[in-house]
């Protein structure tokens, strides 16, 4: 049975779990985190000997009992992959409470190494990637504490080190030549509102998402980088308005799945100077992706992952639920009319039948004295322009008549109250309009790529015209240009706001010439993990393959597996035979063994159970007095270095020249 009290390794292990779980805190449930700190803290007890005494079986297996009808209770809403991790971790807290003997132990250091491996299915980025490689480090340091309980932490963590690091080229040549398998299960939902659009929105919504700074996708571009005005990344077409929300039509949503169960992709004729990039999604449990207009994949490997519908939107074949790395080319002198007009047309001139009034009116009066669709748009546009129309990210509710209160009361709001009343009101008089949702800018960094993050959510429309197709127009523009030219976080400090929900408003920090620098230095190592690593994929692996190895036959495959096992095999018969590993024995026990073959020679055999004083005197009733002498303190040398850690580099010294005079002594006797 183990020893709990003052037990390192037990507290080692215990501080890994607690961390693993609290790591996860979005994905367990948390009255099972409840758990693991009562477990956690029963460790700590034992350790100091607060407390002496384990709970009994009897009441852990009635603990157990009601966990799990608990959790059984709560999987219909967790789904399968999230119940199993939430199982997972229950039976790790109950078994760090039971922990008795060593196979207890060494059962609950493999699990949390499983559980360090769930962690990597909700995080990957280099901040999570880093702490799960340190916990992994801390599950074998706790495993060399266990079996060698009397040497020095700091022996232990050099032995632990010095393995990993045996093993990194190993994992590196695994990971490179591995076959890239699609995911075992389906991956739950994403939880929240900050994990990126949707197709459904509300006016409020954006402004909620804009206030998170989380990481959105980054694009690295080959060669000039789009101008600001330029940088509108198209992500989802909603033509759907009932009065208060857009979402994605449920005609366009069907037409869609027609045509991709047809696999009749639609491919745009698209012309003009072009601006080719690649992209790093983060994942959002959905398809949609990122692009400027107009897109089309570039390359074979992007052509296959990627659908595109008539509403030009860039859909992934399967859903983001990781880093999504795909390669684009944008247009952007390409007319949008290359599309499905009647379809269009009847979707996009669709309203609610009432509410709105005051809309109503004044639409009807601006369209009789601006009959032409072009002078109208005009005429709407400068009603933002004219009025007290302001900009704000907290602006206050409007439930009755959304539009109504928008345009003639508040007349403060966020890009989608802007957007939604703009297309609304070209419905009204006529003209097909939709609103676009996606982002707008991105930070630029030094190495050439553009950052995009939440808070750079944006809604705009887009309207039909018989000479050009769809045409974007953005009214937030024309009440905050600013917003357009130098992004949100230039348009918050001019009215003295700030990130909800952040300690220090983004824009004031970067203000500071130290912190932006560590700040962008943090995005280049994030972005470099981003692409080289998560990046690097089943199509990316075979890339890789085929410049290797030219033609990817079955023969040159197993070839490559053969050369991986028997470097793999080379590598481990370097670290772990004998006749290759240094002898890092001390000087004065390597004496000692070299005498005793030298006496050995002269046939005085020293047997296993004679103890080393006992052989001494043995040879000195032998052998000459020289001899006798001399392997006399070659013995005390060995005592005192094996046994009293005595050893010095005296001592080494005093063990060199007795082994030369022992040598010597020993011809001299035979002669």
């Amino acid at each position: 049975m183990l020893k709990a009290a003052r037990n390192s390794s037990i507290l080692l292990l215990s501080g890994c779990f607690i961390a693993l779980s609290v790591s996860m805190f979005t994905e367990i449930l948390s009255w099972i985190l409840i758990l693991v700190l009562c477990a956690f803290v029963m460790r700590l007890t034992l350790y100091f000997e607060w407390h002496k005494s384990l709970p009994k079986v009897r009441t852990l297996n009635l603990l157990a009992l009601l966990s799990g009808l608990a959790l059984a209770w709560f999987s219909f809403q967790l789904g399968l992959l999230l119940s199993m991790v939430n199982l997972l971790v229950m039976a790790s807290a109950l078994k760090l409470m039971l922990l008795r003997n060593q196979r207890d132990f060494l059962q609950l250091v493999a699990t949390q190494v499983f559980l360090t491996a769930c962690g990597f299915i909700f995080e990957q980025s280099i901040a999570y990637s880093l702490f799960y490689t340190a916990i992994c480090l801390l599950l074998l340091l706790s495993l060399a504490v266990y079996f060698a309980p009397g040497l020095q932490w700091r022996t232990l963590s050099k032995k632990t080190a010095i393995m990993i690091l045996q093993a990194a080229p190993i994992a590196v040549v695994l990971f490179l030549v591995l076959p890239k398998l699609g995911p075992l299960w389906q991956m739950p939902s994403q939880r929240g509102t900050e994990t990126g659009l949707s197709d459904t929105v509300t006016p409020g919504d954006i402004a909620e998402l804009s206030r998170s700074a989380k990481l959105a996708f980054r694009a690295t571009f080959e060669g000039a980088l789009p101008q600001p005005q330029e940088r509108y990344w198209r992500a989802v077409v909603m033509e759907h308005f009932d009065g208060k929300t857009w979402q994605t039509h449920p005609t366009r949503v069907a037409a869609r799945r027609q045509y991709l169960n047809a696999n009749a992709e639609f491919t745009p004729d698209v012309s003009g100077r072009s601006y080719r990039y690649q992209v790093i999604a983060e994942p959002t449990s959905q398809r949609y992706l990122f692009a400027l207009d107009v897109a089309i994949p570039d390359g074979s490997r992007s052509n296959r992952q990627i659908w595109q519908d008539h509403s030009y939107q860039l859909f992934s074949r399967d859903i983001l639920h990781s880093t999504f790395v795909y390669n684009v080319r944008s247009f952007p002198e390409t007319a949008l009319d290359d599309t499905l007009f009647s379809l269009e047309r009847r979707l996009n001139l669709q309203r609610p039948d009432k509410g709105n009034p005051r809309t109503r009116e004044w639409i009807s009066e601006l369209r009789q004295q601006f009959p032409v669709d072009a002078e109208f748009i005009r005429a709407v546009q400068r009603f933002f322009v004219e009025q007290d129309f302001r900009y704000t990210l907290q602006p206050e509710t409007m439930q009755e008549n959304p539009v109504d209160q928008f345009l003639f009361d508040k007349q403060a709001g966020f890009c989608a109250h802007y957007a939604s009343a703009m297309a609304y009101a070209l419905r009204l008089g006529g003209i097909p309009a939709r609103m676009v949702a996606g982002y707008q800018g991105g930070e630029v960094d030094n190495d050439g790529y553009i950052s995009v993050y939440q808070y750079d959510a944006h809604a705009w429309i887009e309207a039909w015209t018989e000479q050009r197709g769809w045409v974007r127009y953005d009214p937030t523009a024309l009440v905050a240009p600013n917003r357009v030219m130098f992004g949100l976080q230039n348009v918050l400090s001019e009215e003295d706001s700030e990130l909800v929900g952040e300690p220090l408003s983004l824009a004031r920090l970067s203000a500071f010439p130290l912190f932006n620098q560590l700040r962008l230095l943090l995005a280049d190592i994030d972005y470099a993990w981003s692409r080289w690593f998560l990046g690097f994929d089943q199509q990316s692996q075979r890339d890789m393959l085929r410049e290797l190895l030219g033609e990817l036959s079955v023969q040159r495959l197993m070839w490559l597996s053969v050369g991986t096992l028997l470097g793999i095999m080379a590598l481990l018969a370097l670290f772990f035979l004998p006749r290759w590993q240094r002898d890092t024995r001390p000087r004065e026990v390597k004496a000692y063994e070299t005498a005793l073959m030298l006496l050995s020679k002269h046939g005085i055999e020293r047997t296993a159970h004679i103890p080393p004083e006992t052989f001494s005197k043995e040879v000195s009733r032998l052998c000459s007095a020289g001899v006798a002498a001399t392997f006399a303190r070659l013995t005390r040398l060995y005592i005192n270095t094996q046994y009293r850690n005595g050893s010095s580099a005296v001592h080494e010294r005093d063990a060199k020249t007795l082994l030369s005079d022992l040598r010597r002594q020993l011809k001299q006797q035979a002669s």
